[in-house]
């Protein structure tokens, strides 16, 4: 999947754009560090043959305290190991999109940087091609392909998963739910749970703004693109309305509850009131900050999502990544990138404070710590390999179509409209948004 930067607006670019989700709770407010001379606004030139002795790192996660020593320590490693330097400009996670498209449009951006609020640099043509970097690093294509526009990586993804199905085992093995499941199986094994015990809630499914973007990989796997990688909407037709139409159906059962937030979510399956919620792989970590039970926290497992007449498994791609300005600076910088990725030891570290997985396999795999934590790989391989990014990932206007579609989703669940002329309606709104940013 690749997408034009024609596709993206001025007008969004110069708006500041959103951000894209990324691992880790809002950065604490940070003071920037003044940039060095960079690529400029009149577009990126060849990499300099001599590589720079100072770059900048634009981000938020050196003002995370959950995050700062892991980068500190790849920054640190990095400057000793090539004998340059890297200069922080910290940002809060919420303003990135804001201090880049600033600092972009004066010409002063030169570095690399962390992957929230990426989209506002791509009318700029700023940004490096990182295609060689991932090569034969096992990152998922899927992934690449939600950073690629016109044929180029214009990020590296440092992690790379997706928002999948969360069980608590010892429920899931006693129903047989697993991964490889039709929706009509996972219904009936739904269908189970309620009958052993009424009081839980078979799924806790997300039924409630902000969160209702996840209905996207439930219409994925009936077969429907939502939005093509020309832009195109295609929400009402046949496979989006037989996904929404089922997954109201099984509100309408009570195999779901209404108003469930993914706050909500992750309380209930903490608390042994749910046996399957969705979420990223810090589940392993909330299951615990909640307060659960032994017996959940050691169970605690993940299944490929199921899905309608054979189609494929796909989980919304969610991780973090960096990218690189191209021209002045570039070989330091693209050096930096390969560091990050691919230094075991830069990698645990990483894994070890977040609790999410390299997104280089070959990396991964040398992990020891990881190769021993279970729910990791399961959802390494039931949810990460069979991530996706939406079309409108690279586009400035993310936020604003997710919450289209999460408020659009939630009119059709609480029954004020029927599932063909809500996504009708809903079409026409996600249409609009998009091409306003054309």
């Amino acid at each position: 999947m690749t997408i034009s930067n024609s596709q993206l607006s001025r007008r969004a670019f110069l708006g500041g754009g959103t951000v894209l989700a990324a691992f880790g709770a809002l950065a604490l407010a940070g003071c920037a560090t003044p940039a060095a001379p960079g690529a400029g606004a009149g577009g990126a030139t060849a990499a300099a043959g001599t590589k720079a002795e100072t770059i900048n790192f634009y981000g938020n996660s050196l003002g995370e305290e959950a995050l700062k020593s892991a980068w500190q320590g790849i920054l640190d490693g990095f400057s000793k190991k090539e004998g340059v330097t890297v200069a922080p400009v910290i940002y809060p996670y919420d303003q990135a999109a804001t201090q880049l498209a600033l600092t972009g449009r004066s010409g002063n951006l030169m570095g690399v940087g962390q992957s929230g609020g990426w989209q506002v640099l791509t009318p700029m043509n700023v940004l490096a091609d990182l295609s060689d970097l991932a090569k034969g690093l096992g990152i998922p294509q899927g992934v690449l392909d939600s950073y690629t526009m016109d044929g180029k990586l214009l990020v590296l993804p440092l992690t790379a998963a997706g928002i999948g199905i969360i069980t608590n085992g010892e429920i899931a093995k006693s129903v047989g739910i697993e991964s490889g499941m039709t929706v009509e199986q996972f219904a009936t094994a739904l269908e189970k749970i309620k009958k052993q015990d009424s009081s839980l809630i078979p799924y806790a499914a997300v039924t409630k703004n902000p969160d209702l973007k996840d209905a996207v990989p439930w219409m994925w796997g009936f077969g429907s693109d939502v939005v093509t990688d020309d832009l195109k909407c295609t929400l009402g037709d046949a496979e989006s309305v037989e996904a929404v139409t089922w997954y109201k159906s099984l509100q309408d059962a009570g195999l779901t509850q209404t108003n469930v937030a993914r706050s909500d979510a992750r309380i209930l399956f903490a608390s042994g009131r749910t046996a399957l919620y969705d979420d990223a792989p810090l589940a392993s970590t909330f299951v615990k900050t909640n307060g659960a039970a032994q017996n959940i926290i050691d169970n605690i497992g993940a299944i490929s999502r199921p899905t309608a007449g054979g189609k494929d498994s796909f989980n919304r791609a969610w991780g973090s990544g960096v990218f690189a300005t191209a021209g002045e600076g570039e070989l330091t910088s693209r050096d930096f990138i390969l560091y990050a990725a691919t230094n075991v030891e830069a990698a645990t570290a990483l894994y070890e404070n977040s609790a999410v997985a390299p997104a280089a396999k070959t990396v991964a795999d040398k992990i020891p710590a990881l190769a021993a934590d279970t729910f990791q790989a399961a959802f390494r391989t039931e949810v990460s390999e069979h991530a996706r990014g939406a079309a409108w990932d690279r586009v400035a206007v993310t936020a604003q179509i997710d919450a289209a579609i999460g408020a659009g989703v939630a009119t059709i669940l609480a029954g004020q409209v029927d599932a063909q002329s809500g996504l009708n309606a809903l079409k026409k709104e996600v249409q609009g948004l998009l091409d306003s940013n054309a």
